[in-house]
């Protein structure tokens, strides 16, 4: 009874854990959240709250929506020439702050008649939380780099998956669903709000644009020349100066060494928005900064790029027409884009000055900012990548029947795919993976495998009934091909969807095959060649691998072995 009492102590009035609770440093619960959005709805006309799939917490996931019409139906709005706004919350819910910003941010919209010549341009579709599951499991400890709240979520979910890490494996039924809520609203303009890992300096806000480079070049161009400068000069007229998100060169370095821009691959939800040619941005508050800082900064976000959006909405909206338009026109596809370090840009920024102290734990160095000695400097930014691969467009994907998952994957991605009525034969072009690298543990539940290597011929296939086409002249094209080119760093191979081929399926007992193999070497003169040639570079090879090269070289090797089954069709 006694330890009852105590415990009540901790958890009651204004303490927890013995702890002063200041209500600027605490953030609103999943269901208070929700809660406050029920109450929008009944209040206001113009908004909406509407309940969608399932998440792995069996939650339903929630859209709330601002619409100055009252109207709520996606195809319609996107009719009328309105610009979707997009805002997720809750990815990681242990990074609450635009939980509870984006639900002031709602309430300061619909209270504030000002407001209204917005909403003449915008619907505003906001997430409140992604991460339901993670939500419910509140604690204290989990984010221990972070300055508040006093609780906050936890980064996995039910299935312990991070979900930025799932927008091309969909492993999590709230991915599922939000893929489905954007293929219904297709934004023009998307935020993922989450709080910085990472170095110290001044700024409150930090921002992750979608890389400009691996983005359509109509859009990419007009996302680096106006779009992100105009954020930029704008939360610096609010006296919130923000900055690109802090990446140092290395871990080891501070920010003063220069930065590298942050490259959202499809995997990340931004980065799966992009592929849908999307205006895409990640906010990074910065974690060590007070909570009631962070939300107030995080306002001041979404209310400069909600009216950068309504004053821009026909640049925006042509301007994504024109992509979609180029993307059809699109001969070669460019992809795994990696950081140009011979371009550098100059930006300038305000930091700490950074020291390397002994560790009062290790007795070894350790880092640390002087809050003592602030700086502004330039700094150098490396905003600059190039794509590593290439391919030519082809004119359709071959899918067989037996990879009905890949299907519904890409359905689920916006793709329009076609099932073949009858049997035919078509000419392809067939990859064969020749090398790949594997993580030596899971990752986000998979075996992620990368570095990928392979070689391409043409063969003659059979089409089967039922098998399927996946035309690359639809809107889809950049998810289609980042998920099916098996060397793209967030491919459906890459992410283990087709480990099956990467296992022979028959072998020989060698005490058999060795006449076979000697018959083999007499009548191929240029088997034998070869033979002799491997042999020289393999001199301590044992007498299985002699043989097992001969056979793997022969017509008894087996003919899918590492066939990747996805054929391009041109």
């Amino acid at each position: 009874m006694k330890k009852l009492i105590a415990f009540l102590f901790f958890i009651s009035g204004n303490y927890i854990y013995g702890q002063a609770i200041d209500s600027l440093n605490q953030s609103l619960t999943y269901f208070e959240l929700i809660k406050e959005y029920k109450i929008l709805d009944q209040k206001y006309d113009n908004a909406a709250l509407i309940t969608y799939g399932k998440t792995d917490c069996g939650l339903n996931l929630q859209l709330f929506i601002i619409s100055g019409n009252g109207i709520f139906q996606p195809q319609s709005l996107h009719e009328l020439g309105k610009v979707i706004l997009f805002i997720n919350n809750g990815i990681h819910p242990g990074e609450p702050d635009g939980m509870d910003a984006s639900l002031k941010f709602a309430k300061k919209i619909l209270q504030d008649t000002t407001a209204k010549r917005y909403l003449e341009n915008v619907v505003i579709c906001i997430v409140p939380v992604l991460n339901i599951d993670g939500a419910l499991n509140r604690n204290s400890t989990s984010r221990v780099n972070q300055n508040g709240p006093v609780e906050y979520g936890f980064r996995g979910n039910a299935k312990n998956l991070d979900l930025n890490r799932d927008f091309i494996k969909t492993d999590a039924s709230n991915t599922h669903s939000l893929k489905a809520i954007l293929q219904q609203w297709e934004p023009d303009v998307f935020v993922d709000t989450h709080v910085s890992d990472g170095a110290d300096y001044q700024y409150t806000m930090t921002l992750i644009s979608t890389q400009h480079n691996k983005l359509n070049p109509i859009l990419g161009t007009f996302l680096h020349d106006s779009f992100t400068p105009a954020l930029l000069n704008a939360m610096k007229d609010k006296n919130d100066e923000m900055i690109p998100y802090v990446a140092p060169l290395n871990e080891e370095s501070s920010p003063d060494s220069g930065i590298v821009a942050f490259l959202e691959t499809p995997r990340f939800l931004s980065g799966y928005m992009a592929a849908h040619n999307c205006f895409s941005f990640i906010t990074e508050s910065h974690m060590l900064k007070p909570f009631s800082e962070r939300v107030k900064s995080m306002m001041n976000f979404l209310s400069t790029i909600l009216a950068f959006t309504a004053e821009n909405k026909t640049e925006i909206l042509n301007r994504r027409k024109a992509a979609a338009e180029y993307d059809e026109r699109l001969k070669w596809y460019p992809y795994n884009f990696e950081v140009d370090m011979t371009k550098k840009d100059s930006i300038y920024f305000n930091g700490y000055t950074a020291e390397y102290l002994p560790s009062k734990v290790t007795g070894l160095q350790r880092l640390k900012y002087n809050h003592d000695k602030p700086f502004r400097k330039k700094i150098g930014f490396y905003n600059d990548y190039s794509a590593k691969d290439s391919v030519e467009i082809p004119d359709n994907f071959f899918v067989p029947q037996a990879y009905e998952n890949i299907v519904r994957m890409l359905e689920l991605n916006g793709a329009t795919i076609n099932r073949i009525a009858q049997d035919s034969t078509a000419n392809c072009k067939s990859i064969y993976i020749d090398d790949y690298t594997t993580t030596s543990a899971p990752y986000e539940g998979h075996y992620l495998h990368s570095n990928v290597r392979s070689h391409s011929i043409d063969e003659k296939i059979w089409m089967k009934r039922g098998d399927y086409l996946v035309s690359t002249k639809q809107k889809s094209l950049r998810t289609i091909m980042e998920t099916l080119m098996p060397d793209a760093v967030d491919s459906y191979f890459c992410w283990g969807f087709f480990d099956s081929i990467l296992q022979e399926k028959e072998w020989f007992s060698s005490y058999v095959f060795e006449d076979l193999a000697d018959l083999l070497l007499k009548k191929d003169e240029l088997l034998a060649a070869k033979f002799t040639n491997w042999k020289k570079d393999h001199p301590k090879a044992d007498s299985y691998s002699q043989l097992y090269f001969i056979y793997q070289n022969s017509p008894y090797f087996e003919k899918g072995y590492k066939r990747y089954p996805i054929r391009l069709l041109y």
